[in-house]
């Protein structure tokens, strides 16, 4: 059997890892000269810098850490939150704390009503409550702290605005649970090599990574399915997709409707040298899911250097890059050097105009009955640990198939 899969994100690269470990012919067909996609680390003389995945929560991701020989560390992530005056405020303030728990207490209730659309792996059946934008369904049931809770993190993840996000999206990713080990700082894991460590072992077990190479069509043909790219056109068994592909690549009307109405999120980092030893990730609070603004930085100290990478939503240009230099310099700190700056475009998810109840629902149907699966973050909350648990089980579904078809 033979199996294509585009992209070569960890999704893409994990698929591959896992069927090919199950002796099933995969081809990896990357538009990019290089592979990671998020997972992508600066290496110069034993110093490492984080571009895209900094962390991941620790419940499953560990079991591919430890079965691919990755080093890791769990620790713990101290926070600082700055406001419009660049003067180090409380994330929550003191006399709040005993109403967010209510809030949180009350929150855990109302979500369980909306247990069908919150639990299971992928996104599925959307109740009709959770469509709204988060701010509104927080100012429905009253909660006038947990968006303070809740709001940096949204800009870590690539979520923007907690008025124009759906609740939906959040609490797919940031159940009460989660909330709790934020107040808890309960520790994350980071790989000691850096993410790009992740994606070097993966791609070491995969025979196929065709790079540069972006795929122009997508169609099925007969009990096969077309790969076209601009210099060459073959033929697999199934097909996996980790990303959005331009409109009508996929010669199929569902997935392709999908493609059309998939947005994505712009977002910038930029990595500097400075001078300061003592730093710890630094939210502004005042900007939080504002367009062109720093959100937040975090640090990491190698042989002596303090690297310092920022984020914010925009697009690449010099006023934006000036800004975000700008506003690290107005907390004191001395930047020796810009190392890089990178242009992501992250969480694909669909806008409230676009979104229907069954949207997901009705992918999902469609994949029971087709050999094109769509995979990753295009169906499943985006953080590593979730996306190691969705690409494995779309992966041991074609496992299961090869041996019972291949092998009776």
């Amino acid at each position: 059997m033979k199996v294509a899969v585009i992209g070569a994100g960890f999704s893409g690269m994990l698929a591959a890892y896992l069927l090919e470990k199950e002796g099933i012919e995969v081809s990896v067909y990357e538009k990019q000269e290089f592979t990671g996609g998020h997972c992508r680390t600066l290496s110069s003389n034993g110093e490492i810098t984080e571009l895209g995945n900094v962390f991941s929560f620790t419940k499953h991701i560990k079991e591919l850490l430890i079965e691919l020989k990755v080093d890791y560390t769990e620790r713990f992530s101290y926070k600082n939150f700055v406001d419009d005056q660049y003067k180090s405020v409380e994330h929550i303030a003191r006399d709040s704390v005993p109403l967010l728990m209510d809030e949180l207490t009350r929150l855990d209730g109302i979500l369980k009503q909306y247990k069908d659309s919150l639990e299971g792996i992928n996104y599925g059946y959307i109740h009709p409550d959770l469509m709204v934008p988060l701010s509104h369904f927080l100012a429905t049931h009253e909660f006038k702290v947990i968006s303070d809770l809740i709001e940096p993190q949204l800009s870590s993840f690539g979520f923007g605005r907690i008025d124009e996000v759906q609740a939906y999206y959040v609490f797919r990713v940031f159940n009460v649970d989660v909330l709790y080990g934020f107040i808890r700082g309960d520790k994350l894991l980071f790989i000691d090599k850096g993410s790009s460590e992740l994606i070097k072992q993966l791609s070491q077990n995969i025979s196929d990574i065709r790079y540069s190479l972006e795929v122009q069509k997508v169609q099925v043909v007969g009990s096969k399915i077309l790969v076209e790219t601009p210099y060459a056109t073959d033929y697999y068994d199934k097909v996996l997709i980790t990303t959005k592909l331009p409109t009508d690549v996929i010669k199929d009307e569902l997935y392709n409707q999908l493609m059309q109405k998939v947005d994505t999120t712009p977002y910038v980092t930029c990595a500097y040298e400075v001078s300061e030893k003592n730093l710890v990730t630094t939210y502004f609070k005042s900007a939080l899911g504002i367009q062109s603004r720093l959100q937040f930085f975090y640090t990491s100290r190698q042989n002596s250097k303090t690297k310092l990478v920022a984020y914010a939503y925009g697009k690449v240009g010099k006023d934006l890059v000036n800004g975000i230099t700008h506003d690290i310099e107005q907390l004191g700190i001395r930047i020796t050097k810009l190392i890089t700056v990178k242009q992501w475009f992250i969480f694909p998810h669909i806008k409230a105009k676009n979104l229907s109840p069954m949207f997901y629902k009705d992918i999902n149907d469609r994949q029971k009955n087709s050999n094109i699966y769509l995979i990753g973050s295009l169906v499943s909350q985006p953080t590593l640990d979730n996306l190691y648990i969705s690409v494995k089980r779309t992966a041991n579904e074609i496992i299961d198939y090869y041996k019972n078809t291949f092998h009776e």
